[in-house]
């Protein structure tokens, strides 16, 4: 329905506003509060959701390197271990 006003009337924006809210249905509190507690609870547990992601992927990343590293450090050591024993004719390494 559009308001009609007087030429030297004209309202300003929070005029219609407060217009509009005097003629909306009144929420119930009860149902607002809920609106809001689900709404809150889906942010909520979405970002908790994204945080956990977000750390397991660095956590994977950080073991990844580690492992890296420490085999890039323990395989010259168990090369020459294969080599020795390879040509001492012994067939167990250790």
């Amino acid at each position: 329905m559009p308001f009609t006003y007087p030429p030297d009337d004209i309202p300003v924006l929070t005029d219609v506003i407060d217009q509009e809210r005097e003629t909306a249905p009144a929420r119930d509190a009860s149902s607002a509060l809920g609106e809001l507690e689900a709404h809150l609870t889906a942010a909520i547990n979405e970002h908790a959701d994204e945080l956990v992601h977000n750390a397991c992927r660095e956590m994977e990343a950080l073991l990844l390197e580690q492992v890296s590293d420490r085999l890039k450090a323990e395989l010259p050591t168990l090369i020459a271990k294969i080599v020795e024993s390879y040509f001492r004719g012994s067939t167990r390494v250790n």
